[in-house]
C-alpha cells in the first residue's frame, strides 16, 4: 500500500511537470527515443546495488562489530532502496544494525556515517566541477554553482574539525546542555575520521561508495542519452547531485516526487530543454525507483522479522534506560 502511494506521488509530480511544460513538447521528446541506451540504465543499476552493499558491509564493522553475511547485507540494501519505507532506507538500516548488534546508538551513528561517506565522495567532486564552471563563465545558473563551490569546503572542513575526538563532546553542548541529535551527528562524522585513518581496513567503504555513485550516475547518463541529451560529464554530475539534495536512501518513500522534480529542474538549470529532461528522468527513475520496488519488496519480507525484533528491542532498551556506544573514532 505504501509503495503504491509512493508511485502515485512520483507519477503525480511527473504529470504536473508535463502539464506545465506542455503535452506537445513532452510528446515530441518521446518521439526521439534511442532504445539502445536503456540497456545502459539497466546494466548500471544492477551494478549499483552490490557496490552499495560492499560499502554498507564495511561501515557496519565500525565500532569493532563482526562482518555481516553477504546475503543478509544484500537483502537489507535492496529493502532500503524500496519505495515503501516512510523513514527512508536509513531507517531500515538503523533498525537492522540495532537488532543485529544490540546497540541502538552505535547503529544510529554508523548509519549517519554511511550517509556522510556518500556525500564525502560526491560533494567535493561537484564542488570542483562548480568552481571550474565559474572560472569558465559557463552558461549555468550561478545560484546553482556558488553553494557547491563555497558551502562544501566550508561545511566539510568544519565538520571534520568539530568532530575530532577531543572536541566532539564539547561541540555537542549548546547553552550548557548536551544535544543528543548534535552528538549523534558529530559521532557520525567521527565514523568518517575512522574511515580516513584506516583506509585499507575499510577499503570496501570507499570503493563501494565510489562504484555506487559511478554506476548510478551512469544510469542517469543512460536516461539522458535515451532522449538525445548529452550535456557533458561535468553538467551531468552537477545536475545529478543537485537532483539528490538528499540521497535517495535517506528520503522517505525512496525520494518519490522530490527526486523527479529536482532532477528535472536541475537539468533545466544547466540549460537542457525541459521536456526531454523530464523524459530522461522518467526513464532513469523507471529502473531506479519503479522496477526496483519488486526486489525491494521481496527483500523487505525476508528481513521483516528482524525489523519487528528491532522495534521490540528498542522498546526494551528504552525501558531499561538505554545504552551508549563506545567512542566512534
Amino acid at each position: 500500500m505504501v509503495s503504491l502511494l509512493a508511485t502515485v506521488i512520483a507519477a503525480g509530480c511527473v504529470l504536473a511537470i508535463a502539464y506545465l511544460t506542455g503535452a506537445d513538447e513532452v510528446g515530441r521528446a518521446f518521439e526521439t527515443v534511442r532504445p539502445q541506451w536503456i540497456l545502459l540504465i539497466a546494466a548500471t543499476e544492477i551494478v549499483a546495488y552490490p557496490a552499495y552493499a560492499l560499502a554498507y558491509r564495511s561501515v557496519a564493522q565500525v565500532h569493532g562489530h563482526a562482518a555481516l553475511e553477504l546475503p543478509l547485507v544484500g537483502r537489507v540494501v535492496a529493502a532500503g532502496f524500496g519505495p515503501f519505507a516512510l523513514s527512508g532506507g536509513f531507517g531500515i538500516d538503523k533498525q537492522m544494525l540495532h537488532v543485529l548488534h544490540e546497540d541502538e546508538r552505535s547503529a544510529r551513528v554508523r548509519v549517519l556515517g554511511l550517509g556522510i561517506l556518500e556525500w564525502a565522495l560526491l560533494a567535493p567532486t561537484v564542488c570542483v566541477i562548480s568552481i571550474v564552471f565559474l572560472i569558465q563563465g559557463a552558461d549555468i545558473l550561478p545560484s546553482l554553482l556558488w553553494p557547491w563551490a563555497i558551502a562544501v569546503p566550508v561545511g566539510l572542513g568544519f565538520g571534520l574539525w568539530a568532530s575530532a575526538p577531543r572536541r566532539r563532546e564539547r561541540m555537542s553542548v549548546i547553552r550548557g546542555r548536551r544535544r543528543e541529535w548534535l552528538a549523534h551527528l558529530l559521532d557520525g562524522m567521527g565514523v568518517l575520521h575512522t574511515l580516513i585513518r584506516q583506509p585499507r581496513k575499510y577499503a570496501g567503504a570507499w570503493i563501494g561508495t565510489a562504484a555506487y555513485w559511478a554506476a548510478d550516475i551512469g544510469a542517469f547518463y543512460g536516461g539522458l542519452r535515451t532522449f538525445g541529451l548529452d550535456p557533458g560529464v561535468g553538467k551531468i554530475i552537477l545536475a545529478y547531485a543537485t537532483g539528490y539534495a538528499a540521497t535517495r536512501r535517506s528520503l522517505p518513500l525512496g525520494g518519490a516526487g522530490v527526486t523527479e522534480v529536482l532532477m528535472t529542474y536541475s537539468l533545466y538549470w544547466v540549460r537542457e530543454p525541459l521536456a526531454p529532461a523530464l523524459a530522461a528522468v522518467v526513464a532513469y527513475r523507471a529502473f531506479n525507483f519503479v522496477l526496483a520496488a519488486t526486489p525491494a519488496l521481496l527483500a523487505h519480507r525476508h528481513v521483516e522479522p528482524l525489523l519487528d525484533a528491532a522495534d521490540e528491542l528498542r522498546h526494551r532498551t528504552r525501558a531499561s534506560g538505554g545504552k551508549r556506544v563506545s567512542e566512534s573514532g
